[in-house]
This record gives structure tokens, sequence and C-alpha cells, in this order.
């Protein structure tokens, strides 16, 4: 483990925001194919962006259709199937979460080599 000599910078600021970032992860829009009202019942996602025929969009929690509208989880906004243009669930990025992690960890370790090699105030476990 890698301690700073006086400090303990890495317990209590390099570790929680390096897990913030992770937790963050990274998400992409992937449209749904069309009819919007099968997509839904058959896919069931979590979270859509609805893009309306005058280009306005709503997020819609755990959406489901009723009658002739999409309505998610608050009840709060219906919208009319007729006025949707396009409808988009919300994925994990795979590649762009691998580059958060990898990049992560590098900006890290040159932190340490950048601190270290200035202060020379490292001690990496030895006696």
């Amino acid at each position: 483990m890698l301690y700073f000599r006086g400090s303990r910078v890495l317990r209590r600021v390099i570790l929680p925001l390096t897990l913030l970032a992770f937790m963050s992860a990274c998400h992409k829009w992937v449209p749904l194919e069309p009819p919007v009202a099968q997509a839904i019942t058959e896919e069931e996602p979590g979270t859509v962006r609805v893009t309306l025929a005058d280009n306005s969009r709503v997020v819609l929690k755990e959406p489901r259709v009723s009658g002739d509208s999409l309505i998610g989880l608050d009840d709060t906004v219906g919208v009319p199937l007729e006025e949707v243009q396009q409808v988009e669930a919300q994925r994990a990025n795979t590649l762009a979460t691998i580059g958060l992690v990898v990049g992560s960890v590098l900006l890290v370790y040159a932190g340490f080599a950048v601190y270290c090699s200035a202060t020379d105030e490292c001690d990496f476990g030895g006696d």
C-alpha cells in the first residue's frame, strides 16, 4: 500500500474520487425499433428518452404503454404515441467504461509518480 508521510491523501482524496468515477459508469442512448408499444413491452427498459414530433425530449423512468400514451413511473408525464418520433433506451457503454477505469488508474499512478519524484515523501512498504 502506498502511504504519504504525514497525510492520508490516498484514503481521504484519491480513493473516494476514483470510486465516484467508477460508480458513475458510462451510458449511451440506443434507439428502440418501432413500433414503440411493442418495443417497450418486450424490452422493459428502465429509462427511455422520447423525442417528440416538435424535437423536444422527455425522459421517462420505467415506461409503460397505457391506452394510446407512453407513461413514466410517476404518472405525471404522458406522451401520446402518435407524437413520438423516436424512443431510445439507456444502455451501459462497455468500451467507454473500460476506458474510464483504465484512464483513472493511469491518472492516479501518474499523480503518484509526480508527487513522489517532487517530494521524496513516499513509502512503498519497504523496511
